[in-house]
């Protein structure tokens, strides 16, 4: 099956830790598209950072768009404000860390 890479940036009042920002990216994705939308668009946190509040999620190539909405309808994570910005979608892992010059 073929995978698509995102490159995401997480922008909050507070830093979120791996478990918080997978627990927000699960929930977004059973709320929106249920459990059977989570085995189709099978999202997986390959790499979190902390520190920098980046994230590399893999996914289902046929269901990036849904990923990509998923992420956009994050609005909150225990009661604090937070946005997820896609900066880059890549059909590898090099490819969506790769900084433009």
């Amino acid at each position: 099956m073929a995978t698509r890479y995102l490159f995401v940036k997480l922008i909050c009042d507070r830093m979120l830790t791996n478990e918080q920002f997978h627990d927000a990216l699960k929930n977004s994705v059973i709320r929106y598209f249920g459990e059977l939308g989570v085995s189709r668009i099978d999202p997986r946190i390959m790499k979190f950072d902390d520190v920098s509040s980046t994230a590399i999620i893999s996914c289902n190539r046929d269901a990036t768009a849904e990923l990509l909405s998923a992420l956009a309808l994050v609005t909150d994570y225990a009661e604090t404000p937070v946005c997820m910005l896609v900066l880059r979608v890549s059909g590898t892992v090099k490819g969506a860390t790769k900084h433009r010059k």
